[in-house]
């Protein structure tokens, strides 16, 4: 069966001397694996299948085998200005990690597709804070999982508290635990995310952000996607640009 959809390019690896392997999360069957034959010899395709590049892809899918033949791609929209910039280029790469750590193989998800071409998108306009992009799409993330982060907070709105910890072996906030390893978030990151979750997206040019912790922020989110999904959830890019941000 011969699929074509829309999809962004979450990662690609060269394979033996022309080919590649791509992985794309795709419209149409959420992530998929394609083997993309040939491809580094034909030089007008080499750049395309690069991650955070939005693309038409057909491919032709057979049940039960986990690698999927690539019939043909072309670029709907580049992810080159997003290269130009470090923060940037965490936060496309950041999302795209999210992706892979949370959806399955195969699995439509035309939700969180559409919501990940609208983020990808966004980090191109220079009038909307890259980390703003980011916080916004862990809120919708949780949401669509199913864990909502809001309403975790909900019992602590109207409290007095600087942090709140994240006790990996319950699942509760608490306000107050001395243990170094307990991830933890701030006031400021928490009404950020409320501030988040009641807009819509074309409102996102309109937050302004004084500070952010973004490393605290994901390592919190890290452990507690860990603890509600029940896998090892590990968002790579942390320590890739800890340095940088």
């Amino acid at each position: 069966m011969i699929v074509s959809t829309r999809g962004v390019v979450v990662n690609t690896f060269n394979y033996r001397e022309t080919s590649k392997i791509v992985e794309v999360f795709t419209e149409s069957d959420g992530i998929v694996a394609l083997i993309a034959k040939g491809i580094r010899k034909q030089l007008k395709l080499i750049g395309i299948l690069e991650p955070l590049n939005i693309i038409f892809v057909s491919f032709y899918k057979k049940k039960e085998q986990e690698l999927h033949l690539l019939s043909k791609v072309e670029t709907i929209s580049s992810g080159h200005k997003i290269l130009q910039s470090e923060k940037k280029l965490f936060v496309g790469l950041t999302i795209m990690s999210l992706i892979k750590e949370t959806q399955g193989p195969e699995i439509s998800n035309k939700y969180l597709f559409s919501l990940t071409e609208k983020c990808i998108e966004a980090l191109k306009d220079n009038k909307i804070n890259p980390f703003v992009v980011l916080t916004f799409f862990v809120v919708k993330l949780t949401q669509d999982l199913g864990y909502d982060i809001i309403e975790k907070f909900g019992k602590w709105k109207n409290q007095s508290f600087n942090y709140l910890f994240f006790d990996k072996t319950s699942g509760e906030l608490k306000k107050e635990i001395n243990k170094d390893y307990q991830p933890k978030i701030s006031r400021n990151t928490i009404e950020l995310l409320y501030l988040l979750n009641n807009i819509d997206f074309d409102s996102l040019t309109k937050i302004q952000i004084v500070s952010l912790n973004i490393i605290e922020l994901l390592t919190f989110i890290e452990a507690y996607l860990s603890y509600y999904l029940e896998k090892n959830i590990k968002i790579r890019t942390i320590e890739i640009f800890k340095n940088a941000l």
